[in-house]
């Protein structure tokens, strides 16, 4: 059993199976899920057939790639950093699709038991690492990151933690579920990397967290608009993200809103949004290597600060930090898998990653309170 699922809009979920075709890439091969066999075949011919679709195409039948974190090493000519057996992309192309109503779930909650997660201590140690890079001037913003493992008392069926989740109020605007055999990707992210429509290609970078209630969301974005901190953070992204939009067509990018207000349950962000209108045509590979992996999960420079958090961060990120794109009709439109887990359904076990951006004005104890408040954010939508 294969699927795919999309929050479509407030009242509408895009479900996705029987799928026509289903790859998971390596670097010298890929694998069949529809077989079970593996296929030679490298990431560089893969990265060829991107080149070969354009962005402005229609698609007739929905593709979803999910591209990890480990893809963007390469796509940023850091090769050396990925191993021959990591995954690197998920390719589905689907048969059939519907839009649908949420659907009722069987299960009321999902209880989630802690088996690891970062400690003070270690946290610490990663965070002056951190500073040591910033004050030699090797970066500018750098965000840091860590995995936490949970894991549930029985094995849950995906279908029902589909529809658990999808039928919970206020979830991410570029929510998604996609299940394979044995995996799951469960992502609540509010975070776009692009979306394209009409001609105009849009990126939205999330910087800056403040945790509380929405009941006091004049106060709490007052807060937000006084912490330079927070403001550096963003407009450090804002800019990266802005050069990264000028590689696509004549530079032209601009900052459409600079700063505004973004609420998930528990949580306040501050956002901007940046646009590029298209002259020419483009392909979607020019559009991943571009602007993947996104500037809010790496940092600023994005090459120099993939290679210091390869060095600091002890696990790979996989699909956390990694991006999901679906592709249907005129429809193009990837988010950055924040707030997502990935999950091993008959191991029971769920790997949720949550950081921050860590700049010279960060301060450890409030850096690592802001990631426990991302990881209670998720665990709040599955009371």
């Amino acid at each position: 059993m294969i699927f795919s699922r999309f929050k479509w809009n407030e009242n509408t979920i895009l479900e996705l199976d029987q799928p026509i075709a289903a790859y998971i890439y390596y670097k010298k091969e890929r694998f069949n899920l529809l077989t079970g066999f593996p296929e030679a075949y490298s990431i560089g011919s893969f990265i060829k057939n991107l080149e070969a679709m354009d962005l402005q195409d229609k698609v007739p039948k929905p593709i979803v790639f999910h591209f990890y974190y480990e893809f963007g090493q390469i796509q940023n000519g850091l090769e050396r950093l990925v191993e021959e057996n990591k995954p690197l992309v998920i390719e589905l192309q689907y048969r059939r699709h519907r839009k649908k109503a949420p659907r009722k779930s069987k299960l009321t909650h999902i209880p989630l038991q802690t088996l690891e997660r970062p400690t003070w201590g270690e946290y610490k140690i990663s965070f002056q690492k951190v500073q040591d890079e910033l004050l030699k001037g090797n970066c500018y913003q750098l965000n840091l990151t860590y995995p936490f493992d949970f894991m549930t008392d029985e094995v849950l069926d995906p279908r029902d933690i589909a529809d658990f989740f999808f039928s919970k109020k206020n979830i991410g605007a570029y929510s998604h579920a996609t299940y394979i055999g044995e995996e799951m990707i469960l992502s609540n992210s509010p975070e776009c990397l692009f979306q394209y429509r009409e001609n105009e290609i849009f990126t939205m970078p999330i910087k800056g967290t403040i945790r509380g209630d929405q009941k006091n969301h004049k106060a709490l974005w007052k807060q937000m608009l006084n912490d330079k901190k927070e403001e550096g953070e963003l407009l450090m992204i804002t800019d990266l993200l802005k050069n990264d939009l000028n590689k696509l067509d004549t530079p032209s990018a601009k900052v459409i809103k600079l700063r505004a207000p973004l609420w998930v349950p528990g949580i306040l962000h501050q956002y901007s949004l940046i646009s590029l209108k298209l002259k020419k045509k483009i392909s979607l590979g020019h559009a991943i290597n571009s602007l993947f992996p996104g500037g809010s999960i790496t940092g600023a420079p994005k090459k120099r600060v993939m290679e210091i958090i390869s060095e600091v961060e002890r696990f790979n990120r996989g699909i956390y930090c990694g991006s999901t794109l679906l592709c249907f009709g005129e429809k193009k439109v990837a988010n950055i898998n924040i707030r997502t887990a990935a999950i091993n359904l008959e191991e029971r076990i769920w790997r949720y990653g949550a950081g921050g951006g860590i700049t010279l004005l960060s301060r450890p104890v409030d850096e690592f309170k802001e990631m426990e408040s991302k990881v209670s954010s998720f665990l709040t939508l599955l009371k």
